[in-house]
């Protein structure tokens, strides 16, 4: 599933979120080569890194079809100078009018990074210059095929990261390599991606990939969504016995435990007692006293004793 998203598999918002343990920058460049190569313009808005670092590597056929517009030199507009992208010029207006300055055709957005904005600016605006941008872009004739967006997960509370999966109909969490899973590269990682499709089918995958040297994406083979799967000839371990090497017995012969099945037990009343008990009484309760041969009763003042 991850090499039909790279191949332009599905449109709309796609996340990239990636974590501190495991980067996810070498996955959107991949993403971003492979546009390219389909003859889409890019437009890159960067914010994390210069210029000069986002584009180490590219061909210089992928790099003649990147539009970077520069957030990282002067994101707040302070110098005044130059025509870079500033936090202000972060709207569905001011996007579009930088998409129309490329040529026409289809072409991709990719956000670098998401969380630098989610950290200065409100979660609804930037949702709703997401969702926006695609329909005004298509209005003025451009067609935004997709917005791919990286994302530092481990920044942002939980609910904000689950505004955003709802908004994304393709999210891609980058993890690193479960132990124990067979490695050809040092840099193998783990895409864990989820899929909604447009006729509401949800398809999630755990796969294996690696990004190779020229910027191409590498899937590596699919592991199953609650872990690793066991070879078919490792042997199954055997389920421990409790009741073993003790020196008493805990299991009942066939005879004693028909025997414990025949008691009766103790909050069970048979059917002659429980008429007994339910039975009404009409006649009126009374209280019969006994008194004991040293009780010292005097019908005079029978509360004697409480004198003091």
């Amino acid at each position: 599933m991850l090499g039909e998203l790279a191949a332009g598999g599905a449109e709309g918002l796609l996340l990239l979120q990636d974590s501190v343990s495991c980067e996810g920058r070498t996955l959107l460049k991949s993403f971003v080569a492979a546009s390219a190569e389909r003859g889409e313009s890019v437009h890159v808005l960067g914010f994390d890194i210069p210029e000069e670092e986002f584009k180490a590597g590219f061909s210089a056929a992928v790099t003649s079809q990147l539009l970077y517009h520069d957030a990282f030199r002067d994101p707040l507009g302070w110098t005044g100078q130059g025509s870079g992208l500033t936090l202000d010029g972060f709207s569905t207006s001011e996007l579009v009018a930088r998409l129309k300055a490329a040529k026409q055709g289809p072409s991709t957005v990719v956000l670098d990074s998401l969380s630098w904005l989610l950290l200065r600016l409100p979660l609804p605006l930037v949702c709703q210059v997401l969702a926006q941008l695609p329909r005004r872009a298509k209005a003025t004739g451009l067609k935004v095929t997709r917005i791919v967006a990286l994302l530092h997960g481990d920044l942002h509370q939980q609910g904000q990261l689950e505004a955003l999966h709802a908004l994304a109909p393709a999210v891609v969490k980058i993890v690193p390599a479960p132990e124990g899973v067979p490695r050809g590269d040092e840099a193998a990682r783990v895409a864990v991606t989820l899929h909604k499709k447009r006729g509401g089918k949800v398809m999630k995958k755990k796969e294996y990939f690696t990004v190779l040297p020229n910027w191409t994406l590498k899937c590596l083979g699919e592991l199953p969504v609650g872990g690793l799967s066991r070879a078919a000839d490792a042997p199954v371990p055997a389920t421990a016995d409790p009741a073993a090497n003790l020196t008493f017995n805990l299991r009942l012969s066939e005879a004693e435990r028909r025997a414990k099945e025949a008691v009766p037990l103790p909050y069970q009343f048979s059917e002659e007692k429980k008429s007994s008990l339910l039975q009404t009484s009409t006649s009126l309760g009374k209280i019969h006293y006994e008194p004991d041969a040293a009780d010292d009763i005097d019908e005079e003042d029978p509360d004697d004793d409480l004198d003091f």
